[in-house]
């Protein structure tokens, strides 16, 4: 609906205020925000520790069922029960099973990394918004230290995610990684040069949000096309571990290149993944959970929250005139179909179209 009379001079005034103060420039331009996987007060993220916390209500189920786990070797056994993956997310470092690292002696003989396949309670559809989501446990760091660690970057351990309807056929969510060069066993990598690989967003220390997956992105692949794939009838999630030595590559070729604006090429080669390696004990990617997500029928609800207001309006302000690739671009205000990647004046006619909207599991 439109803005009018006392809501228009505040959306006027936020807007404002959000054009002429953008947030700080990030590195790269997969600036994609995280689910919460607790909410308090206000439908704001909670420490999951707060008696006052409560599951978010945008997820409706959870991964009930182990299919298959094949850790790679060395994992110690207190980070190898697969049951940890089921049931919701706790927002506990330790409420994990691990994949595993590769060594670089394994990975010349060829080895596969870690994976672990998960059935769920329901089937998992592409539907409006995003459909799943999936919680690693990494989490911000604090200090710039000698082993590679830069303070506000993120100690990452990724991973590949993979869907299947039929257990035996499975589609790869095609990623982008940019981080230009290998991080240590200790070092951190920037979150906003990844794209579509788990452990991208902090799952410890209070802090609990998942990395979420649209089914809509995998629309175009040779097996959904075919029917081998139904986007519509996902019942196996599957994850697999990527060891961070740039030995395994991205699919960027499959992506616009953020670099080629105006022209939006494609990028030419695919890149190598670089994330913390060589780790060990409870080595590569630990997973915690991976939760079903309602229906989300307003795309202005930039944050997640069910509801379509201030706070959407201020980070759609910090993306205005932004084209991807920027350093403040946020890929959920490119909110006009069809999506041209600038945020300009036709998202926000569509964002104040849909102001004030509130989902039904919003209640």
């Amino acid at each position: 609906m439109v803005v009018a009379g006392k809501e228009r001079l505040i959306v006027y005034l936020v807007f404002t205020v959000c054009i002429n103060m953008r947030s700080v420039s990030m590195a790269g331009p997969y600036t994609e925000a995280g689910v919460n996987g607790y909410i308090g007060d206000h439908w704001r993220h909670a420490d999951p520790c707060d008696a006052n916390a409560i599951v978010n209500p945008i997820f409706q189920g959870w991964a009930i069922g182990v299919v298959s786990y094949s850790p790679a070797p060395g994992v110690d056994s207190q980070w190898s029960d697969p049951n940890k993956a089921l049931g919701p997310a706790m927002g506990d470092y330790t409420d994990i099973v691990s994949l595993g690292d590769l060594d670089v002696n394994a990975i010349n003989d060829g080895c596969e990394p870690g994976w672990i396949t998960l059935s769920f309670s329901e089937t998992i559809r592409d539907r409006a918004g995003y459909d799943f989501a999936i919680f690693e446990n990494g989490f911000i760091s604090d200090y710039d230290t000698s082993g590679g660690s830069v303070a506000g970057e993120m100690f990452a351990e990724l991973g590949y995610v993979e869907v299947s309807s039929d257990g035996s056929n499975f589609v790869r969510f095609p990623a982008v990684s940019l981080t230009p060069g290998p991080v240590g066993s200790y070092g951190t990598l920037e979150i906003s040069d990844v794209f579509r690989l788990v452990g991208k967003h902090p799952n410890a220390a209070g802090v609990c949000t998942g990395t979420l997956f649209d089914l809509g992105d995998i629309a175009d692949d040779p097996c959904v096309v075919s029917g081998v794939v139904d986007i519509n009838n996902i019942n196996y999630v599957r994850i697999v571990d990527i060891p961070g030595s740039g030995d395994f590559k991205d699919e960027a070729v499959k992506h616009i290149d953020p670099n080629s604006w105006p022209s939006w090429d494609n990028f030419d080669v695919n890149h190598p993944i670089y994330d913390a390696w060589m780790t060990f004990g409870s080595g590569g990617l630990d997973l915690e959970a991976v939760g079903v997500l309602r229906e989300q029928k307003y795309s202005a609800d930039i944050n997640l929250d069910g509801v379509v207001d201030m706070f959407d309006f201020a980070l759609f302000g910090s993306a205005w005139r932004n084209h991807f690739g920027s350093g403040d671009w946020i890929s959920r205000s490119d909110l006009a179909e069809p999506r041209d990647l600038v945020i300009d004046e036709f998202d926000l006619c569509e964002f104040t179209k849909q102001w004030l909207g509130k989902e039904s599991w919003r209640n």
